[in-house]
């Protein structure tokens, strides 16, 4: 991965993904603090979770169209400058208004759904296709060692000093973020200026229904994330109910989760040395789920977190190679709107796996669910593969070079 970063352009993008991430973290922590602090309800807590997910689920989507004719260096510029306005204003107009604090939530949410499908889409333009798979992994390492490292010190600072300290920080990770990028060559649209909105946005499902490689894997990474993530609920469950082990434990096994998957992001750009990317998602997923499926056989507390250790691991083996999946078989006018549909469907799918873990884990428990949603995730990759797999991209026309 140490080439890849040798890529100046590529450079700054993964420095301000740095940044801004470790602010994000630890606005997530904060706000979630505030808010229940301020209400001691945990209806509004919910409210903007739901919040978020609207915006993620919905209005990304909606906007992808218009995002993909606009200069996509201007958007993550401006999309971090806003962000940080609007994370300002959280203690000055959310103590004395929650429904405008639920819009400055959703607000901030939906410029981070402008800033992130641009980001993805970026890459390709900065990065020779070789170093897809490093490119991805050092931009999903971003975000998974500040889960490890910024949400600890962002609860520390929230006991201390209270959560507007947090913010005042958030705020000026996004700052930074916006001066780095703003190094960057132009990004301009790559076509498409031309088109109506409507027409656009049927291009782009056009091409997520039609592309085969496209549409297997969102597929198949939807139906891995529903129940893949039942550990998201029933995670503390098991640890309280099951393995006895408090919620001291149950951090201990947040982070093996954690952890495995911040060495995962480092292991994958390896592999995709000895293998095709579409070999290492199938079989990163299939191995995922056999662990998962293990929590169920065997629930004692080591092996658990050894299983969750090892599918964090390979839920990168898996995660990476998609997303460098979706940016070969993706136009560089369309990457915006795939991956603003990419992000969409993953938070609906956790949802959904939510939903699932809370309506069955009363009727079958906890180690019961996890052998049957891991036994789903195996078995529904395991089909998508031996159906046809994955097709190799097409040679597709290059793009101006930013190298």
């Amino acid at each position: 991965m140490q080439g890849v970063l040798q890529l100046p352009h590529f450079r700054r993008l993964f420095l301000a993904a740095l940044v801004s991430q470790a602010g994000s973290r630890m606005h997530r922590v904060a706000l979630l603090a505030f808010i229940y602090l301020l209400t001691s309800n945990t209806l509004w807590v919910s409210l903007a979770l739901i919040v978020k997910l609207l915006a993620s689920a919905v209005v990304g989507p909606m906007l992808a169209p218009w995002a993909d004719t606009q200069n996509r260096k201007q958007l993550m510029v401006l999309s971090d400058v806003g962000r940080a306005f609007l994370v300002l204003l959280i203690p000055f107009l959310g103590v004395n208004s929650l429904p405008a604090l639920l819009l400055l939530v959703f607000g901030i949410e939906v410029l981070s759904k402008i800033f992130d499908p641009a980001a993805q889409a970026a890459i390709p333009e900065l990065v020779p296709e070789s170093k897809l798979d490093s490119a991805n992994s050092l931009m999903i390492f971003a975000a998974r060692i500040s889960e490890v490292v910024f949400v600890g010190v962002a609860g520390v600072l929230v006991a201390a000093v209270g959560a507007q300290l947090v913010f005042l920080l958030d705020a000026l990770s996004y700052l930074i973020s916006a001066v780095i990028l703003r190094g960057l060559p132009d990004l301009p649209a790559a076509g498409g200026g031309g088109q109506s909105y409507w027409s656009r946005a049927r291009e782009g499902a056009e091409h997520l229904l039609k592309n085969p490689a496209i549409r297997r894997t969102v597929t198949t990474l939807f139906t891995a994330a529903c129940f893949g993530s039942v550990e998201s609920v029933l995670g503390i469950v098991m640890a309280v109910k099951v393995l006895k082990v408090g919620t001291p434990g149950f951090g201990a096994m947040e982070s093996a989760l954690a952890v495995g998957a911040v060495l995962g992001t480092l292991i994958v750009p390896k592999l995709v040395q000895r293998f095709r990317r579409e070999q290492l998602f199938f079989g990163g997923l299939i191995v995922f789920g056999l662990f998962e499926a293990s929590l169920g056989v065997w629930p004692a507390f080591a092996w658990v977190l050894a299983a969750l250790f090892i599918s964090g691991v390979f839920n990168q083996v898996f995660l990476v190679p998609a997303r460098s999946i979706l940016q070969s078989h993706t136009p560089n006018p369309l990457r915006g709107r795939i991956f603003a549909a990419f992000f969409a469907v993953m938070d609906t799918a956790v949802i959904c796996g939510a939903l699932l873990a809370g309506l069955l884990e009363p009727i079958l428990g906890s180690p019961t669910v996890f052998l049957l949603a891991g036994l789903v995730v195996s078995g529904v990759s395991a089909l998508m593969l031996l159906t046809g797999g994955i097709p190799s991209p097409k040679p597709q026309p290059s793009p101006q070079s930013h190298l």
